[in-house]
Protein backbone atom coordinates (compact mmCIF):
# COMPACT_ATOMS: atom_id res chain seq x y z
CA UNK A 1 0.00 0.00 0.00
CA UNK A 2 1.01 3.63 -0.44
CA UNK A 3 2.77 5.07 2.59
CA UNK A 4 0.27 7.23 4.42
CA UNK A 5 1.03 10.62 5.97
CA UNK A 6 -1.42 11.75 8.62
CA UNK A 7 -3.50 14.50 6.96
CA UNK A 8 -3.54 17.96 8.47
CA UNK A 9 -6.28 20.47 9.20
CA UNK A 10 -6.13 21.93 5.69
CA UNK A 11 -6.75 18.52 4.13
CA UNK A 12 -9.65 17.92 6.50
CA UNK A 13 -11.26 21.23 5.56
CA UNK A 14 -10.75 20.52 1.86
CA UNK A 15 -12.31 17.09 2.33
CA UNK A 16 -15.33 18.53 4.17
CA UNK A 17 -15.76 21.21 1.52
CA UNK A 18 -15.61 18.74 -1.33
CA UNK A 19 -18.12 16.34 0.23
CA UNK A 20 -20.53 19.19 1.00
CA UNK A 21 -20.22 20.45 -2.57
CA UNK A 22 -20.88 16.95 -3.93
CA UNK A 23 -24.01 16.48 -1.82
CA UNK A 24 -25.33 19.91 -2.87
CA UNK A 25 -24.54 19.36 -6.55
CA UNK A 26 -25.85 15.82 -6.95
CA UNK A 27 -28.71 16.35 -4.52
CA UNK A 28 -29.86 19.26 -6.68
CA UNK A 29 -29.72 17.05 -9.76
CA UNK A 30 -31.79 14.41 -7.99
CA UNK A 31 -34.43 17.02 -7.17
CA UNK A 32 -34.34 18.33 -10.75
CA UNK A 33 -34.85 14.80 -12.06
CA UNK A 34 -37.87 14.32 -9.78
CA UNK A 35 -39.20 17.71 -10.87
CA UNK A 36 -38.89 16.73 -14.52
CA UNK A 37 -40.66 13.48 -13.72
CA UNK A 38 -43.50 15.38 -12.07
CA UNK A 39 -46.10 13.45 -10.12
CA UNK A 40 -46.91 11.07 -12.95
CA UNK A 41 -44.36 8.46 -11.93
CA UNK A 42 -45.66 6.62 -8.92
CA UNK A 43 -44.04 3.62 -7.25
CA UNK A 44 -45.78 0.34 -8.04
CA UNK A 45 -45.14 -1.15 -4.63
CA UNK A 46 -47.39 -0.45 -1.67
CA UNK A 47 -45.19 0.48 1.26
CA UNK A 48 -45.67 -0.97 4.71
CA UNK A 49 -42.77 1.01 6.20
CA UNK A 50 -42.52 4.80 6.47
CA UNK A 51 -39.91 6.75 4.56
CA UNK A 52 -37.09 8.38 6.56
CA UNK A 53 -37.27 12.10 7.22
CA UNK A 54 -34.85 14.55 5.64
CA UNK A 55 -33.23 15.01 9.05
CA UNK A 56 -32.65 11.25 9.35
CA UNK A 57 -31.10 11.13 5.89
CA UNK A 58 -28.81 14.09 6.56
CA UNK A 59 -27.72 12.64 9.90
CA UNK A 60 -26.85 9.33 8.21
CA UNK A 61 -24.94 11.13 5.46
CA UNK A 62 -23.03 13.09 8.08
CA UNK A 63 -22.11 9.85 9.83
CA UNK A 64 -20.94 8.36 6.53
CA UNK A 65 -18.53 11.22 5.85
CA UNK A 66 -17.32 11.30 9.46
CA UNK A 67 -16.32 7.64 9.25
CA UNK A 68 -14.80 8.22 5.81
CA UNK A 69 -12.46 10.79 7.33
CA UNK A 70 -11.64 8.59 10.32
CA UNK A 71 -10.56 5.91 7.87
CA UNK A 72 -8.24 8.45 6.24
CA UNK A 73 -6.79 9.42 9.62
CA UNK A 74 -6.27 5.76 10.45
CA UNK A 75 -4.21 5.43 7.28
CA UNK A 76 -6.54 2.97 5.58
CA UNK A 77 -6.66 5.03 2.40
CA UNK A 78 -5.68 8.40 0.99
CA UNK A 79 -8.07 11.37 1.15
CA UNK A 80 -9.97 11.84 -2.09
CA UNK A 81 -9.34 15.46 -3.04
CA UNK A 82 -9.10 15.32 -6.83
CA UNK A 83 -11.12 18.39 -7.80
CA UNK A 84 -10.13 18.01 -11.45
CA UNK A 85 -11.71 14.55 -11.61
CA UNK A 86 -14.81 15.86 -9.85
CA UNK A 87 -15.17 18.67 -12.37
CA UNK A 88 -14.73 16.21 -15.21
CA UNK A 89 -17.61 14.12 -13.90
CA UNK A 90 -19.73 17.24 -13.26
CA UNK A 91 -19.53 18.08 -16.96
CA UNK A 92 -21.95 15.21 -17.55
CA UNK A 93 -24.72 17.35 -16.02
CA UNK A 94 -26.31 18.46 -19.29
CA UNK A 95 -26.18 14.96 -20.81
CA UNK A 96 -27.75 13.54 -17.67
CA UNK A 97 -30.61 16.06 -17.62
CA UNK A 98 -31.27 15.54 -21.33
CA UNK A 99 -31.65 11.82 -20.71
CA UNK A 100 -34.08 12.22 -17.78
CA UNK A 101 -37.22 12.63 -19.97
CA UNK A 102 -36.41 9.33 -21.72
CA UNK A 103 -36.04 7.62 -18.37
CA UNK A 104 -39.33 9.11 -17.21
CA UNK A 105 -41.18 7.84 -20.28
CA UNK A 106 -39.95 4.32 -19.56
CA UNK A 107 -41.03 4.64 -15.94
CA UNK A 108 -44.50 5.82 -16.92
CA UNK A 109 -45.08 2.95 -19.32
CA UNK A 110 -42.94 0.37 -17.50
CA UNK A 111 -40.80 -0.17 -20.59
CA UNK A 112 -37.58 -1.92 -19.70
CA UNK A 113 -36.71 -3.96 -22.76
CA UNK A 114 -35.48 -1.17 -25.03
CA UNK A 115 -32.09 -2.70 -25.76
CA UNK A 116 -30.21 -3.37 -28.97
CA UNK A 117 -31.29 -6.73 -30.49
CA UNK A 118 -27.60 -7.33 -31.23
CA UNK A 119 -27.19 -7.96 -27.51
CA UNK A 120 -29.31 -11.13 -27.72
CA UNK A 121 -26.22 -13.23 -27.06
CA UNK A 122 -26.17 -11.93 -23.50
CA UNK A 123 -28.10 -13.67 -20.69
CA UNK A 124 -31.80 -12.89 -20.71
CA UNK A 125 -31.70 -11.41 -17.21
CA UNK A 126 -29.20 -8.79 -18.43
CA UNK A 127 -31.10 -7.62 -21.53
CA UNK A 128 -33.06 -4.81 -19.90
CA UNK A 129 -32.97 -1.16 -18.98
CA UNK A 130 -31.86 -1.37 -15.37
CA UNK A 131 -32.86 1.87 -13.57
CA UNK A 132 -34.91 2.55 -16.73
CA UNK A 133 -31.71 4.10 -18.04
CA UNK A 134 -31.14 4.45 -21.77
CA UNK A 135 -29.52 1.30 -23.24
CA UNK A 136 -29.33 -0.43 -19.86
CA UNK A 137 -25.69 -1.39 -19.36
CA UNK A 138 -25.19 -2.07 -23.02
CA UNK A 139 -23.77 1.01 -24.74
CA UNK A 140 -20.91 3.47 -24.61
CA UNK A 141 -23.43 6.26 -24.03
CA UNK A 142 -24.78 4.47 -20.97
CA UNK A 143 -21.25 3.83 -19.68
CA UNK A 144 -20.46 7.53 -20.02
CA UNK A 145 -23.42 8.56 -17.84
CA UNK A 146 -23.39 5.74 -15.32
CA UNK A 147 -21.21 7.26 -12.60
CA UNK A 148 -23.08 10.56 -12.74
CA UNK A 149 -26.39 8.69 -12.50
CA UNK A 150 -25.25 6.70 -9.47
CA UNK A 151 -23.94 9.77 -7.65
CA UNK A 152 -27.21 11.56 -8.37
CA UNK A 153 -29.28 8.62 -7.12
CA UNK A 154 -27.36 8.69 -3.84
CA UNK A 155 -27.03 12.50 -3.63
CA UNK A 156 -23.24 12.52 -3.86
CA UNK A 157 -22.54 9.73 -1.34
CA UNK A 158 -21.78 6.82 -3.70
CA UNK A 159 -18.01 7.35 -3.64
CA UNK A 160 -17.84 7.42 0.16
CA UNK A 161 -19.97 4.27 0.43
CA UNK A 162 -17.78 2.42 -2.09
CA UNK A 163 -14.61 3.42 -0.24
CA UNK A 164 -15.81 1.56 2.86
CA UNK A 165 -15.49 -1.66 0.87
CA UNK A 166 -11.74 -1.07 0.79
CA UNK A 167 -11.40 -1.13 4.59
CA UNK A 168 -11.37 -4.96 4.94
CA UNK A 169 -9.10 -5.15 1.91
CA UNK A 170 -6.63 -2.68 3.46
CA UNK A 171 -6.54 -4.66 6.70
CA UNK A 172 -6.09 -7.94 4.85
CA UNK A 173 -3.21 -6.52 2.82
CA UNK A 174 -1.54 -5.28 5.99
CA UNK A 175 -1.73 -8.79 7.48
CA UNK A 176 -0.25 -10.34 4.35
CA UNK A 177 2.68 -7.94 4.31
CA UNK A 178 4.74 -7.75 1.13
CA UNK A 179 3.42 -10.95 -0.47
CA UNK A 180 2.50 -10.63 -4.17
CA UNK A 181 -1.30 -10.82 -4.26
CA UNK A 182 -4.04 -10.70 -6.89
CA UNK A 183 -7.46 -9.05 -6.58
CA UNK A 184 -10.46 -9.80 -8.79
CA UNK A 185 -13.27 -7.24 -9.09
CA UNK A 186 -16.46 -9.09 -10.12
CA UNK A 187 -18.88 -6.72 -11.85
CA UNK A 188 -16.22 -4.02 -12.16
CA UNK A 189 -18.41 -1.80 -14.35
CA UNK A 190 -16.64 1.39 -15.40
CA UNK A 191 -13.81 0.69 -12.97
CA UNK A 192 -14.41 3.37 -10.32
CA UNK A 193 -13.77 1.13 -7.32
CA UNK A 194 -10.92 -0.81 -8.90
CA UNK A 195 -9.17 2.41 -9.88
CA UNK A 196 -9.45 3.56 -6.26
CA UNK A 197 -7.96 0.25 -5.07
CA UNK A 198 -5.03 0.64 -7.46
CA UNK A 199 -4.45 4.18 -6.26
CA UNK A 200 -3.96 2.82 -2.76
CA UNK A 201 -2.01 -0.31 -3.76
CA UNK A 202 -0.11 0.19 -7.04
CA UNK A 203 1.77 -3.11 -6.65
CA UNK A 204 -1.41 -5.20 -6.28
CA UNK A 205 -2.18 -7.32 -9.36
CA UNK A 206 -5.78 -6.71 -10.42
CA UNK A 207 -8.36 -8.31 -12.70
CA UNK A 208 -11.59 -6.62 -13.80
CA UNK A 209 -14.55 -8.81 -14.81
CA UNK A 210 -17.81 -7.50 -16.24
CA UNK A 211 -20.50 -8.66 -18.64
CA UNK A 212 -20.77 -5.26 -20.38
CA UNK A 213 -18.14 -4.69 -23.04
CA UNK A 214 -18.80 -0.91 -23.23
CA UNK A 215 -18.49 -0.51 -19.46
CA UNK A 216 -15.32 -2.56 -19.32
CA UNK A 217 -13.88 -0.61 -22.26
CA UNK A 218 -14.43 2.58 -20.28
CA UNK A 219 -12.71 1.02 -17.26
CA UNK A 220 -9.78 0.10 -19.48
CA UNK A 221 -9.46 3.66 -20.81
CA UNK A 222 -9.49 4.95 -17.23
CA UNK A 223 -6.70 2.54 -16.30
CA UNK A 224 -4.57 3.59 -19.30
CA UNK A 225 -5.10 7.26 -18.51
CA UNK A 226 -3.96 6.75 -14.92
CA UNK A 227 -1.10 4.41 -15.76
CA UNK A 228 -2.71 1.49 -13.91
CA UNK A 229 -2.08 -2.11 -15.00
CA UNK A 230 -5.14 -4.39 -14.99
CA UNK A 231 -6.26 -7.54 -16.77
CA UNK A 232 -9.75 -7.13 -18.28
CA UNK A 233 -12.16 -10.05 -18.75
CA UNK A 234 -15.56 -9.81 -20.43
CA UNK A 235 -17.90 -12.37 -18.90
CA UNK A 236 -20.59 -13.13 -16.33
CA UNK A 237 -20.13 -13.54 -12.60
CA UNK A 238 -21.70 -17.00 -12.82
CA UNK A 239 -18.96 -18.29 -15.17
CA UNK A 240 -15.61 -16.71 -14.29
CA UNK A 241 -12.91 -17.61 -16.80
CA UNK A 242 -10.16 -18.14 -14.21
CA UNK A 243 -8.54 -21.20 -12.69
CA UNK A 244 -9.57 -22.65 -9.34
CA UNK A 245 -7.92 -20.97 -6.32
CA UNK A 246 -6.16 -18.42 -8.53
CA UNK A 247 -6.83 -15.11 -6.70
CA UNK A 248 -6.24 -13.89 -3.15
CA UNK A 249 -9.00 -11.27 -2.92
CA UNK A 250 -12.37 -11.00 -4.64
CA UNK A 251 -14.59 -7.94 -4.35
CA UNK A 252 -18.04 -7.25 -5.75
CA UNK A 253 -19.65 -3.82 -5.53
CA UNK A 254 -23.38 -3.30 -6.23
CA UNK A 255 -23.71 -6.47 -8.30
CA UNK A 256 -25.60 -9.08 -6.25
CA UNK A 257 -28.88 -7.12 -6.12
CA UNK A 258 -28.98 -7.13 -9.94
CA UNK A 259 -28.76 -10.91 -10.24
CA UNK A 260 -31.73 -13.32 -10.15
CA UNK A 261 -31.60 -15.65 -7.12
CA UNK A 262 -30.40 -18.68 -9.10
CA UNK A 263 -27.66 -16.65 -10.80
CA UNK A 264 -26.72 -15.09 -7.46
CA UNK A 265 -26.11 -18.58 -6.07
CA UNK A 266 -24.01 -19.52 -9.11
CA UNK A 267 -21.97 -16.33 -8.76
CA UNK A 268 -21.31 -17.15 -5.08
CA UNK A 269 -20.11 -20.60 -6.11
CA UNK A 270 -17.78 -19.19 -8.77
CA UNK A 271 -16.32 -16.60 -6.41
CA UNK A 272 -15.56 -19.32 -3.88
CA UNK A 273 -14.05 -21.48 -6.60
CA UNK A 274 -11.51 -18.91 -7.84
CA UNK A 275 -10.57 -17.71 -4.34
CA UNK A 276 -7.55 -19.27 -2.65
CA UNK A 277 -7.98 -20.93 0.77
CA UNK A 278 -7.58 -18.21 3.38
CA UNK A 279 -8.48 -15.60 0.77
CA UNK A 280 -10.79 -12.64 1.29
CA UNK A 281 -14.16 -11.92 -0.34
CA UNK A 282 -15.68 -8.45 0.14
CA UNK A 283 -19.30 -7.95 -0.88
CA UNK A 284 -20.61 -4.38 -0.97
CA UNK A 285 -24.24 -3.88 -1.92
CA UNK A 286 -27.48 -2.32 -0.79
CA UNK A 287 -28.55 -2.61 2.82
CA UNK A 288 -31.25 -5.22 3.43
CA UNK A 289 -34.37 -5.22 5.56
CA UNK A 290 -33.48 -4.76 9.21
CA UNK A 291 -29.96 -3.42 8.62
CA UNK A 292 -31.13 0.16 9.15
CA UNK A 293 -34.83 -0.14 10.11
CA UNK A 294 -35.53 3.54 9.56
CA UNK A 295 -34.70 3.09 5.88
CA UNK A 296 -36.84 0.01 5.20
CA UNK A 297 -39.38 2.19 3.39
CA UNK A 298 -36.72 3.09 0.82
CA UNK A 299 -36.07 -0.59 0.18
CA UNK A 300 -39.75 -1.11 -0.63
CA UNK A 301 -39.82 1.92 -2.91
CA UNK A 302 -36.65 1.24 -4.87
CA UNK A 303 -37.42 -1.82 -7.09
CA UNK A 304 -40.52 -0.47 -8.83
CA UNK A 305 -39.39 3.12 -9.13
CA UNK A 306 -36.01 2.27 -10.64
CA UNK A 307 -36.71 -1.06 -12.36
CA UNK A 308 -34.65 -3.41 -10.23
CA UNK A 309 -36.44 -6.71 -10.92
CA UNK A 310 -34.27 -8.85 -8.63
CA UNK A 311 -33.89 -6.37 -5.79
CA UNK A 312 -36.89 -7.51 -3.73
CA UNK A 313 -35.50 -11.03 -3.47
CA UNK A 314 -32.04 -9.67 -2.70
CA UNK A 315 -33.31 -7.40 0.08
CA UNK A 316 -34.67 -10.41 2.00
CA UNK A 317 -31.98 -12.96 1.11
CA UNK A 318 -29.61 -14.50 3.66
CA UNK A 319 -26.26 -13.60 2.16
CA UNK A 320 -24.23 -15.13 4.97
CA UNK A 321 -25.90 -18.51 4.55
CA UNK A 322 -25.63 -18.34 0.77
CA UNK A 323 -21.88 -17.80 0.93
CA UNK A 324 -21.29 -20.13 3.89
CA UNK A 325 -22.64 -22.96 1.72
CA UNK A 326 -19.71 -22.30 -0.60
CA UNK A 327 -17.08 -22.39 2.14
CA UNK A 328 -16.93 -18.63 2.74
CA UNK A 329 -16.87 -17.86 6.46
CA UNK A 330 -18.57 -14.56 7.47
CA UNK A 331 -16.12 -12.24 9.23
CA UNK A 332 -17.36 -8.65 9.53
CA UNK A 333 -20.37 -6.48 8.62
CA UNK A 334 -20.23 -2.71 8.15
CA UNK A 335 -23.19 -0.43 7.38
CA UNK A 336 -22.22 2.65 5.37
CA UNK A 337 -25.42 4.71 4.99
CA UNK A 338 -27.34 2.76 2.27
CA UNK A 339 -24.59 0.23 1.63
CA UNK A 340 -23.70 -2.94 3.52
CA UNK A 341 -20.18 -4.33 3.37
CA UNK A 342 -19.66 -7.97 4.30
CA UNK A 343 -16.28 -9.69 4.41
CA UNK A 344 -15.69 -13.44 4.21
CA UNK A 345 -12.71 -15.77 4.48
CA UNK A 346 -12.33 -18.81 2.23
CA UNK A 347 -12.21 -21.79 4.56
CA UNK A 348 -9.11 -23.95 3.98
CA UNK A 349 -9.80 -27.44 2.63
CA UNK A 350 -10.88 -29.92 5.30
CA UNK A 351 -12.48 -27.29 7.55
CA UNK A 352 -16.20 -26.58 7.93
CA UNK A 353 -17.63 -23.11 7.30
Amino acid sequence: MNSMVKPGRRARLAFAGLQSARVAFYGTHYLLARLLAGETVQPRTRRTHPLPSRAELLAAIGGLFAQDWRNVEEGLYLPQLDWRAELGLARKSVSYLRDVPKVVRRQRHNRHREVDPKQAKLPNYYQRNFHFQTDGYLSERSAGLYEFQVETLFAGTAGAMRRRAFVPIARYLKRRGSEPLTLLDVGAGTGAFLSFVQQQCPSLATIALDLSEPYLARAQRRAVRRGQQTQFLVGPAEAIALEDASVDIVCSVYLFHELPPAIRAQAAREIARVLKPGGLFVLADSIQYGDAPGFDGLLELFPGLFHEPYYASYARSDLKSLLAQEGLLPMHVDIAYLTKILSFEKVPCGQNA
